[in-house]
Parts: C-alpha cells; sequence; structure tokens
C-alpha cells in the first residue's frame, strides 16, 4: 500500500506538471484539485484527527523486529506541542535506574504533520522517552560481551507515514525502516501515570516468571508451546515437536487491553495476531475469535512436579479452615508450637507428593510430611490418594495434633476442583471440594 501511494503521488506531480491542453483537460477530468492541495488537504485532514477529542493517542510501537513493543501514551495540540508518556526499561536507563526496570516518564516536546511523498507524522524536537529509541548510541546491555551498536543504537524510527484512519485508529509505518504500527485513540480524561501503571501490570498478569510455558490453543485442537513470555519476545514450537529444530521467536507488545504480535504469523493454516484480555484471564484472538492462550490444564499445573504450593489459610473454608484452625489451637497446647506454614509439592527422592505442615518450636521448624499420589480426573479436577508413609515429624506431631491426620483424610476421601484467577498465570489455585463447595483452601505459587 505505501509503494502505490508514493507511485500515486510522484504521478500526480509529473501530471500536474503538464501543460498541453488535452493533456490537461484529461487531468483536471480525473483529479480536481493538483498534488500539492491534496498534500495540503490530508495535512490538515490528519492534523485535525490527532487534535481532536482531546488529542490522547496510545502508540503501539516497535523499534525493530528483534525487541517487543512498547506502548506510548501522546497528547496532540493544536499550539504544535506533545506530550510523550511511557513506562518501560529504557526510561528507567535514561533516568539512572538499573536495566530491567520498568520506569514512568514524560515529557512535552513538538510535533507537526508535514509532506513528502505523503503526509508525515514528525516528532521534530528531541523528546527524551521518545527519541532514545532514534538516538544512535550503544545499547546499554547487562551482559559484557554484547555486541556494541554505536552508529545506530535500537535503529527505532521518530517520523511516520500516515497511511490511513478509520474507526478511531491510525495506521502507520516508520518512515526510515518502515514498520508497520497502529495508533488508537484514547479518552482525554485518562491520566498517563496510572494507565501506563495498568499495562505493566497486564504484562505481570499474562506471563509470569513461573509459570515456564503457556500454550496457544488453535481451533483444531491442536496447541503451540510459548516460552519466554515474560520478555515479550516469544520462543514458540508446535507441541510435540523437536523445539531446538521447529522454535520460532515472535515480537509481541503488551497494550492495555491485550497482546499483539509485531506482524501476523500463521501457524498450521491459522493465521493470528492480535489477542484481547478475557475476564477467566486468558487471550481471546480478536482475528477469529477462538484461538486462545492460557496455560495448561489446571490439573497439570498443580501437578508440575517443580513447583511448591504454599497455602493461604486465611483464603480457606468449611473443614479446611476448620481443621486448620483447630490444628493452630492443638500446636499451641503442645508446648506453645506454631504453625509456621502448609505447604504441597513433589519429593523427588520418594516420587511422592507431599503436604507439609511447618512447625515451629524454640526458633526451629520441624515439617510433617504425609505422602500421596495424584491424578487428574478433569481439566480441572484432582484427585489424591494418600500412600501411608509419612516423615518422623509427622508421627509425633499426628499423635498431639488430630486436625493435621483429618487434613490428610479430607485429601485422600475427595475429589477436588481446581479454578484460578487468572488462565494464563495460574500462580494462585483454589482447591474446592467437588462434594462440599464450602470446603476449599487456596494455594500459591
Amino acid at each position: 500500500m505505501k509503494k502505490f501511494l508514493n507511485i500515486s503521488l510522484l504521478s500526480l506531480v509529473v501530471l500536474s506538471s503538464l501543460t498541453l491542453g488535452s493533456c490537461k483537460n484529461e487531468i483536471d477530468e480525473i483529479f480536481d484539485e493538483d498534488a500539492v492541495a491534496r498534500l495540503d488537504k490530508a495535512k490538515a485532514e490528519f492534523t485535525e484527527i490527532l487534535t481532536s477529542n482531546g488529542g490522547k493517542w496510545q502508540m503501539e510501537y516497535y523499534a525493530n523486529a528483534n525487541e517487543p513493543g512498547y506502548v506510548y501514551l501522546m497528547t496532540f495540540r493544536t499550539d504544535g506541542s506533545v506530550t510523550i508518556s511511557g513506562k518501560n526499561e529504557w526510561i528507567g536507563y535514561v533516568e539512572g535506574e538499573s536495566l530491567k526496570v520498568p520506569t514512568f516518564g514524560s515529557q512535552t516536546s513538538l510535533w507537526e504533520v508535514i509532506t513528502d511523498n505523503g503526509p508525515v507524522l514528525s516528532f521534530n524536537s528531541f523528546n527524551k522517552y521518545f527519541h532514545l529509541f532514534a538516538d544512535p548510541e550503544d545499547i546499554p546491555s547487562l551482559d559484557e560481551e554484547a555486541t556494541d551498536e554505536t552508529g545506530y543504537g535500537h535503529e527505532g524510527d521518530y517520523e511516520f507515514d500516515l497511511m490511513r484512519y478509520s474507526n478511531d485508529t491510525l495506521y502507520i509505518s516508520g518512515k526510515k525502516y518502515g514498520i508497520d504500527m497502529i495508533m488508537t485513540r484514547v479518552d482525554a480524561n485518562v491520566d498517563d501515570h496510572v494507565y501506563m501503571d495498568e499495562v505493566v501490570a497486564m504484562a505481570d498478569s499474562f506471563f509470569n516468571a513461573k509459570i515456564p510455558q503457556v500454550y496457544i490453543n488453535l481451533p483444531n485442537d491442536t496447541r503451540w508451546v510459548v516460552k519466554n513470555g515474560a520478555s515479550s519476545i516469544l520462543k514458540m514450537f508446535r507441541e510435540g515437536a523437536d523445539e531446538i529444530s521447529t522454535a520460532e521467536t515472535h515480537n509481541v507488545i503488551i497494550t492495555h487491553d491485550g497482546l499483539s504480535f509485531m506482524n501476523p504469523i500463521t501457524l498450521d493454516g491459522y493465521t493470528i495476531q492480535n489477542f484481547i484480555r478475557q475476564a477467566d484471564g486468558s487471550l481471546l484472538c480478536r482475528d477469529d475469535n477462538t484461538t486462545t492462550i492460557t496455560a495448561d490444564i489446571l490439573s497439570n499445573v498443580f501437578m508440575t512436579q517443580t513447583f511448591n504450593w504454599k497455602a493461604d489459610t486465611v483464603q480457606s473454608g468449611g473443614e479446611f479452615a476448620n481443621f486448620i484452625r483447630s490444628m493452630k489451637t492443638e500446636l499451641n497446647d503442645y508446648g506453645k508450637r506454631k504453625l509456621s506454614s502448609v505447604q504441597m509439592y513433589y519429593d523427588n527422592s520418594l516420587s511422592r507428593y507431599a503436604i507439609s505442615f511447618g512447625c515451629l518450636y524454640q526458633k526451629r521448624t520441624f515439617y510433617a510430611n504425609y505422602y500421596f499420589t495424584a491424578e487428574a480426573v478433569g481439566d480441572n479436577q484432582i484427585k489424591f490418594h494418600y500412600t501411608g508413609e509419612l516423615s518422623d515429624a509427622a508421627v509425633i506431631y499426628g499423635e498431639k495434633c488430630p486436625s493435621m491426620n483429618s487434613i490428610v483424610q479430607l485429601l485422600n476421601s475427595s475429589t477436588f476442583t481446581l479454578t484460578t484467577s487468572s488462565l494464563l498465570a495460574p500462580v494462585d489455585m483454589k482447591m474446592t471440594d467437588s462434594g462440599n463447595s464450602a470446603t476449599y483452601i487456596t494455594w500459591r505459587l
């Protein structure tokens, strides 16, 4: 589309210079205005678009194909000023923070719609929080052996061809490097700092480093494994395929409302790019309204053998709450001991899952461990089977604290339904007795 636009405008310039009568009459029949007038009109129209309705826009900015995208808020004014706000690690570096610390920054500078082969949005005075991507300095890195980028830096643009406008969305392209991006209108009353904080919080809710991989679930019931989500440079491969030989790498941007790949990608014949966060914490592809991004099924997540789940005993109910309350009383009666923790994890030495009660006595913690096998009985259901094995501390404390044994028997006798606040980052898990919804306990990674 850009090439077509450039060629068209060049043709207009050439044609408008022809003064022979017959040719000019033919041109006048096709075009009401010459190329210069058309460019001036486009400049005025885009200037009006950018400054109308409060003039506030979200830009989904990509410096290059090897970095994630970055969100900026921009407020354009008719006096030629623009306030640009962002929150990312590079702003943190500009402000003297350590790398990898997202930091908020906001600065007012100048802007203008100029004309070249077409209308161009130019940020024509230096803005330290935005122009840092066009600065040809070496990119700071924690890696001493990193490449020296002096002379080209991030290779980011600060001028953008204005391609088209539709439904409060501007489609733009970097003037020098040609990366396609979008800008979407934002309510003028939005507070920039609050908005950018929400973008960073959204990123944390999508990809939590404690969940090492998530999945793109395609309409044909196949899945693609996604790793390195927290970096926004996704490593992806079809489930069951060889990771080393088949993995693809794609950069994404996390926005206020969802996630988008820099370019459309095709997986098993399905083309996807833009995802919107759902109420259950998953991501739904708005291109086909079918493809989702989630973690694994909850029973598999809970049984991940490298995870150590810690009980949030305050967030418990029914028999779980009653037994925990009684256990605390029993431990106190047994020589002023305290319940310091309740954990569930996989013991590699025994090839068993363990529920472990930490019992604090005179600054020393004794762990009463009871051992189980576990099985998934549904996508979100799990059943435990007590093996009868227990640690020496469990023998002693179980005799003094009968409520400890009661919890073990409750785990052994019921099937539990698992729910989470986010299907994409299930770092918390509510485990509810399927036969009694009032009985539940919450686990956290």
